[in-house]
């Protein structure tokens, strides 16, 4: 069963005002704990340093944009983080970035802007196959 309250999430944007929206966001639906990064080199670190059952990326970062996030965390030899589920969130959602975001591992996109009830479906997706089969997204 997902219990939303054991849930650790990790959101990266450069935008200090979008990542405290999806970080609200991201409580409402009643995650436990929400670690925010500034940046996509922030994000890196941070999955480095502690487990996430969640990331939240933007796709364009000034530092490391949310693809070479995507690159490095996929990458077999970045070790258990590598499996980390990931929702990559843009304002520009055009069919080419849609595109190289689902081929270096995103697991979900959201077109910014975005409500809380679409945040939370896009997590029930992403986060279904950690589950077992009675499992239900509370």
């Amino acid at each position: 069963m997902i219990i939303p309250g054991r849930l650790r999430a990790l959101v990266a944007d450069d935008n200090a005002y979008a990542r405290a929206i999806c970080a609200n966001s991201l409580r409402k639906l009643g995650v436990g704990q929400v670690v925010e990064a500034a940046g996509g080199g922030a994000a890196i670190l941070s999955l480095m340093s502690e487990p996430f059952d969640l990331l939240l990326v933007d796709w364009y970062m000034p530092d490391v944009s949310g693809a070479g996030v995507l690159q490095v965390l996929r990458d077999p030899r970045f070790g258990a983080p590598a499996a980390t589920p990931v929702i990559v969130m843009t304002a520009y959602a055009t069919r080419e970035n849609l595109a190289r975001a689902r081929e270096l591992g995103a697991n979900e996109i959201l077109a910014k802007p975005f409500t809380t009830d679409q945040l939370g479906t896009a997590m029930g997706r992403v986060l279904a196959p950690k589950a077992t089969d009675d499992a239900v997204f509370l």
